[in-house]
């Protein structure tokens, strides 16, 4: 018992006094206590994360298989370290399993799942320090997705003019905040897409050094693993931020995106076609038939594949509607839900304020300002196609969200200045 309390404690302090490290964390555009707090509410909430799961508050339970998973690797360190690496770093997902490995794998609940496997890697190297404490997993979690988040204000500093605004949307909107936090995909994906977009940033400029390229390649192999079609949606939204920016092309920003989006797909529907095991469509529908199959507490009906027309348009309008406006309150049946219902409303006001206050042409005259709308947008829209629950929407948007906030935050920004110019 002394070391469930003992063991966070350590951690929580250590990762503090990390923080409080200038050259750790150098950036005089955000105070030391804006820090401090961020990272405290991203340790809180993954801790909370855990509570509500452990008394079935929140269902689901992967943040604990994925814990338990990482135990079950663990354990065979000691009695064969070359299982351990094997299955900790080794390749997973193939038939047949060989015979050493089978008890293992057949204890466990992902290793046909490379994208859920990854976390369950991601516990098991972190178990030989944690004391086997759920709760320290949970905050080097946290600490994960702080660096992730603290880097994609990096990314935004010059961008943006009020950047209290950029602070509060990364660091203080509560449902960002919460499922980002806590030992699960979500985490990983801030930390994935903070460390590319920052190091990607600095590379198109003189002043790179190789950390730089090394650590955008593994946030995108993170990122590859973690959730393969945000990086799809990434990588030709980056290459034209490279284009643009790099080789000064003299054309408009949205034509460079929809040349470097028609580049990959062919390059997607290319590797589709060649290499079996690698299948977008195929993911796409497993997932939605997931969804489809699995109903839960906050689970709403939706277009299933349509026969005509009118289901296509019906299938389109859902896609679109429903990650912006679910939990809706009918949708609800205990006090969180309701909460992250009213949340939902707010940031749609907000998000419909933004829209009205900004002059939408100069969306296209601002490449970072696009760039960050159509990655939000366009993330919301698969979700809208796959996923059927409530619950889910919001934790998945909470990956978008940020993006389009402040993506029209750099617009609106941008018109005040112009009206100021011509004034």
């Amino acid at each position: 018992m002394l070391q469930e309390l003992l063991a966070p404690t350590f951690y929580f302090l250590l990762f503090l006094f990390l923080i409080s490290n200038k050259r750790l964390f150098p950036v005089p555009s955000i105070s030391r206590n804006v820090l401090y707090i961020g990272f405290s509410l991203k340790v809180f909430s993954a801790l909370l994360f855990g509570f509500f799961f452990r008394n079935g508050i929140l269902t689901g339970n992967d943040t604990f298989l994925y814990f338990y998973d990482g135990e079950i690797i663990y354990k065979t360190l000691k009695t064969d370290p070359f299982v351990y690496f094997k299955l900790a770093i080794g390749s997973n997902d193939f038939k047949p399993v060989p015979a050493y490995l089978l008890p293992y794998t057949d204890a466990m609940h992902f290793w046909f799942d490379s994208s859920n496997y990854f976390i369950v890697r991601l516990n098991a190297l972190l178990r030989p320090f944690s004391f086997g404490v759920y709760n320290v997993h949970a905050i080097i979690f946290a600490f994960l997705s702080f660096i992730g988040t603290y880097n994609l204000y990096l990314f935004f500093q010059d961008k943006v003019r009020h950047l209290k605004m950029v602070q509060f949307i990364l660091f203080g909107i509560p449902s960002i905040v919460f499922w980002t936090s806590g030992i699960h995909k979500e985490s990983i994906v801030i930390f994935a897409l903070g460390i590319i977009l920052y190091n990607m940033d600095i590379v198109l400029t003189a002043k790179h050094t190789n950390r730089n390229i090394l650590f955008a390649i593994a946030g995108l192999f993170i990122l590859g693993y973690t959730r393969i079609y945000l990086l799809a949606f990434l990588l030709p939204l980056m290459g034209s931020i490279a284009l643009y920016n790099k080789l000064e092309i003299k054309t408009s920003y949205l034509k460079v995106i929809a040349l470097s989006a028609m580049l990959l797909v062919f390059v997607l529907l290319l590797l589709d076609l060649i290499i079996p095991n690698f299948s977008l469509t195929h993911e796409f529908l497993s997932r939605r038939t997931y969804f489809l199959n699995s109903p839960g507490n906050m689970s709403f009906q939706v277009e299933h594949l349509p026969h005509n027309f009118k289901g296509v348009l019906i299938l389109l309008w859902e896609a679109f509607t429903n990650p912006f406006i679910r939990p809706l309150p009918n949708d609800c049946n205990y006090f969180l839900a309701y909460l992250a219902s009213f949340e939902s409303i707010i940031l749609l006001l907000t998000i419909v304020a933004l829209l009205f206050s900004s002059n939408l042409k100069l969306v296209i005259k601002n490449p970072y300002a696009l760039f960050c709308i159509l990655f939000g947008l366009s993330t919301l829209f698969l979700i809208g196609l796959i996923v059927n629950n409530s619950g889910a929407i919001v934790r998945y948007r909470s990956i978008a969200i940020p993006f389009i906030l402040i993506g029209l935050c750099l617009v609106r920004q941008e018109n005040k200045q112009t009206v100021l110019n011509n004034s």
